[in-house]
């Protein structure tokens, strides 16, 4: 089976979906038209469907020969930003762009799927190409997990298109790839008043801002320099006028980790310096902790099979390690059902203008990565079937 000859083939029909796409990016769980686009082209192939809400779409394609079930995590969410392109295929949509590549990843999803249903009559196994919302920190995988449709997979694969590695390179290396990211919010209590009688206040924003610089302390004090922890502070909200002491300030942000004993290290620091930190101020605080997702932990069996088939597609120098990175991905939450493997797809190429990192307003795919990338999640996932 020649999967890169395959995915040529669909070259001009997959940009063109792809661009469709990024004109209309959606946000988490608002991903509907894009969903209804997946829909109607995986229909005209007569590829079997399931469609546990408008947002989640699961393409089932069966071998013709006994083999293993290979779930394959494709997200379909935009982000509310600006884009900042003067791209021909810019998004039509105020505030929503697709910055991140999940238009890629959906695109390369429903030609990966019909990749397979034409060779089904060759395959073993039965592979699930699963449509997933909500990536974003917004416990899309969650959603898809609930539905109890991907239940019986035996491996999955997840893939991103990366910013920061040579175009047409692939990368899958065993072991923690991505951190397990939370977020959080702290509202600090004071005792609000006129700007000029501090005396008679208890001052948040002198509190919250004190708090600011002691988190930042946890990293360099309380973690050993062994262990990779991120603690930021996004939002600082408080006040609303200069000659008043406000009554509360809200701090937002994320925390970072890349162990479990970290994690929880990292927690109970963060609750302690918050709240000491306070009371020293006569604040109270009240803290939030959203653990959005786990650590993504490539499954040594299935990264092997990856960097294989990638052998099958592209010359040595092209496969490349996985660089672990802070940055999160509900892609680890597949791991409670089965073993999981994150592979990446470079795609910098500053002759392109494809040089702009994830979620910035002049982020741009090369195009030219997206038959390669079907090649390579097809060929990865047959093997994995088989093996």
């Amino acid at each position: 089976m020649d999967f890169l000859t395959g995915a040529k083939a669909y070259e001009a029909d997959m940009r063109a979906f792809f661009e469709d796409l990024h004109q209309y990016p959606e946000p988490s769980h608002g991903e509907v038209r894009t969903n209804a686009r997946v829909r109607d082209m995986l229909t005209r192939e007569g590829i079997e469907l399931l469609c546990p809400a408008d947002n989640i779409t699961i393409a089932i394609v069966r071998g013709a020969k006994p083999g293993k079930t290979v779930g394959m995590r494709f997200d379909t969410d935009a982000l509310q930003m600006q884009e900042l392109t003067d791209l021909p295929y810019k998004s039509k949509r105020d505030g929503l762009m697709h910055g991140c590549g999940h238009d890629a990843h959906t695109t390369v999803g429903v030609y990966t799927a019909k990749l397979l249903h034409e060779h089904r009559a060759e395959l073993a196994g039965t592979y699930k190409i699963i449509f997933q919302p909500a990536e974003e920190g917004e416990r899309g995988a969650q959603e898809v997990i609930a539905t109890h449709l991907v239940d019986d997979v035996d491996a999955f694969y997840g893939l991103h298109v990366w910013s920061t590695y040579p175009t047409g390179t692939l990368h899958a290396t065993p072991g923690g790839v991505c951190a397990g990211p939370d977020m959080f919010k702290v509202v600090i209590h004071g005792r609000g008043g006129h700007g000029a009688m501090p005396e008679l206040c208890v001052d948040p924003i002198a509190a919250g801002a004190a708090v600011v610089q002691s988190l930042q302390h946890i990293p360099s004090r309380f973690i050993s320099p062994m262990q990779s922890v991120v603690v930021t502070v996004g939002s600082f909200q408080a006040g609303t006028r200069c000659n008043i002491i406000a009554q509360d300030a809200v701090l937002e942000g994320t925390l970072r980790s890349f162990d479990d004993d970290v994690h929880k290290t990292l927690h109970e620091t963060f609750r302690r310096v918050i709240n000491d930190v306070c009371h020293a101020h006569g604040c109270t605080a009240e803290i939030e902790i959203n653990e959005i997702a786990g650590i993504v932990i490539n499954d040594a069996r299935l990264a092997r099979l990856a960097n294989e088939a990638a052998a099958a597609l592209v010359p040595p120098e092209k496969i490349q390690p996985q660089i672990p990175s802070m940055l999160g991905d509900d892609f680890a939450e597949y791991r409670r059902i089965a073993p999981c493997c994150y592979v990446q797809a470079g795609m910098y190429a500053p002759e392109k203008g494809c040089c702009h990192a994830h979620h910035h307003g002049l982020f741009k795919v090369d195009e030219d990565v997206l038959p390669l990338c079907c090649a390579w999640m097809a060929e990865s996932a047959v093997r994995a079937a088989q093996d």
